[in-house]
């Protein structure tokens, strides 16, 4: 499995930064990842929630459908806010880099609980989010805040560790 990913995240890394635009390549980068994080317990489907992104949610509604997330059926929701109530059945938040309003507050209000924070800005895992895509000589690449994932109750595999930047949060 590892070669796989490791292949997989290896043609990601290669494509430009104009490709990362694609809702296709993000949508893989995330169903790849969540292969490499372990969840205390997770209920019957893998609900991925989406900040704000319409169409985000129904491309991958499309590329999900039929598929599985540690052997669970995923569901793919819009989240409109930080009172959404959908936030909290939720295992994975995705954030696109034009939807920066509310994070702190939807941060505040999740950092704790076992919910994997994806963002297209590396520089949101220094306000806790878990990883984060950046970009370097036209690569796809990626930053972890271990620390906040620690405190989400979320496991990183030394594998998928082995190949991100690790950042530490000074409190």
């Amino acid at each position: 499995m590892f070669s796989f990913f490791k292949k997989s995240l290896i043609i990601a890394l290669l494509l430009s930064t104009t490709i990362l635009g694609s809702n296709p390549i993000k949508i893989s980068l995330i169903e790849r990842i969540t292969h490499f994080i372990q969840w205390p317990s997770l209920n019957e489907e893998f609900v991925i929630g989406i900040y704000k992104n319409k169409k985000l949610r129904e491309d991958m509604l499309e590329a999900y459908d039929g598929k599985l997330i540690h052997d669970l059926p995923i569901e793919v929701v819009n989240i409109k806010n930080y009172k959404d109530i959908k936030l909290q059945k939720i295992n994975l938040l995705y954030f696109t880099e034009d939807s920066t309003k509310e994070i702190d507050k939807i941060i505040k209000k999740i950092n704790k609980d076992p919910i994997l924070i994806i963002t297209e800005s590396a520089n949101d895992v220094y306000q806790g989010m878990h990883l984060g895509f950046y970009y370097k000589n036209k690569r796809i690449k990626f930053v972890i805040n271990q620390q906040a994932l620690e405190n989400a109750q979320l496991k990183a595999s030394y594998k998928i560790l082995k190949l991100a930047k690790i950042v530490k949060v000074e409190k």
